[in-house]
């Protein structure tokens, strides 16, 4: 097994301008030189898409875009099997390498990149299953989220969990935008995690199955304001452990407004060999519900 490396400052950079947080930083930081960029979250179900981009030192404040490497060859391989070559589009007026077809559950997957002029880079991961979780239920002017969820007691097992107010629209509940509603974990129910519950509402919550290992917990999401849509989605994600390490390492440059220089780049892990980034698994399910 190849030991996996930790991931570098200029990764951390490419998921900041991948959320369009662009703040400006005047701390000296060294470069090593250009490398390539690879950033990819493998969803079951759905086609993989691949953002190749490449690193560049830290020398245009204000500047924080990395160059798009369009042209590369980008090689998928599923279970040691190499599949049709992805196709290069724009999407949201960014670039990825898009697969031909879907991803599969449980499946091994090995992404390569190479490029003129730069080191040929490599990661692999697997697809994990999907969450077991059910009864998903809130009532208005509460503030409170409720749900279960059966660990499986064969597997370790990681976790990420989100909330989200949403609409019908053409018959289907759908979230009213992508801003996840801010929650924590009641302290008053939550029990097996009250050493790890704060003050703070946070976007989402990542756990491991540590302290609920094989068993069927309720889960108490108490969110920072009070709840008034009409409709309400509980996702739950199911993640490989590279994607949990790389998500909560990420978190301040991802999804809080502001850009945390203060994080150490050796806690952010990174999967990808003679480059920056990160190829993980991700499964999410999603409860969709009629509020109360």
């Amino acid at each position: 097994m190849k030991r996996m490396r930790p991931f570098s400052f200029y990764a951390i950079l490419l998921v900041i301008v991948m959320t369009a947080c662009e703040k400006e930083s005047r701390i000296p930081i060294p470069y090593d030189g250009d490398k390539v960029v690879l950033n990819s979250l493998i969803q079951p179900d759905s086609l993989i898409y691949i953002r190749v981009t490449k690193s560049k030192p830290v020398k245009e404040y204000g500047n924080l875009r990395f160059p798009e490497l369009q042209g590369a060859t980008v090689v998928i391989r599923e279970n040691g099997q190499t599949l049709p070559a992805p196709e290069w589009r724009v999407i949201n007026g960014k670039g990825y390498y898009v697969s031909q077809a879907v991803a599969g559950v449980r499946k091994a997957y090995t992404v390569s990149v190479s490029y003129t002029g730069l080191a040929s880079v490599a990661a692999t991961d697997s697809t994990p299953g999907a969450p077991d979780i059910r009864e998903a239920s809130a009532q208005k002017t509460s503030n409170r989220v409720k749900f279960f969820l059966k660990d499986n007691i064969a597997e370790r097992n990681y976790y990420r969990i989100r909330v989200y107010n949403a609409d019908v629209v053409n018959g289907e509940i759908v979230p009213q935008k992508q801003d996840t509603v801010k929650f924590r974990l009641d302290p008053s129910f939550n029990n097996n995690f009250i050493d790890i519950i704060g003050n703070t509402y946070y976007s989402e919550v990542l756990l491991t199955d540590e302290r609920i290992n094989g068993k069927d917990v309720f889960f108490v999401l108490q969110t920072s304001k009070e709840i008034t849509a009409s409709h309400m989605i509980v996702e739950v994600s199911g993640l490989t452990r590279g994607a949990y390490k790389y998500l909560d390492g990420t978190y301040s440059q991802r999804l809080e407004d502001r850009m945390d220089f203060s994080v150490d780049p050796v806690n952010v892990y990174s999967n990808v060999e003679n480059g920056y980034g990160i190829l993980g698994g991700v499964n999410a399910r999603r409860l969709s519900f009629s509020v109360e």
